[in-house]
């Protein structure tokens, strides 16, 4: 049986040390991450920003968010990616409500 597609929000916090350049090339790298598994991606980068707490010994981190369609599937392939990057602090994934939920 076919998993059904679900749209999903992942926020990730990004090194505060990172150039806007080497910023862009993380978004980038999951954005192409996501489209070469058939998902459609939308981005927002949401600056630099205070953390509530320390988080790896850093005060600051750069907040990524994108909305994207997938599956649980491609959700644990993600996680495992973002898992392995050593230049993301925390992140987070979330399902988003559909349409259906709230009818």
């Amino acid at each position: 049986m076919k998993q059904e597609i679900q749209l999903y929000e992942m926020i990730y916090l990004v090194n505060p040390s990172f150039t806007q350049q080497e910023v862009s090339e993380k978004i980038d790298y999951y954005q192409n991450f996501l489209t070469s598994k058939g998902s459609q991606v939308m981005v927002q980068n949401r600056g630099k920003r205070s953390l509530s707490y320390p988080i790896k010994g850093f005060d600051t981190a750069t907040y990524i968010q994108m909305i994207y369609l997938g599956n649980g599937r491609l959700v644990n392939i993600l996680n495992k990616e973002l898992g392995r990057d050593t230049m993301i602090l925390r992140k987070m994934i979330t399902r988003l409500p559909s349409d259906k939920e709230f009818a």
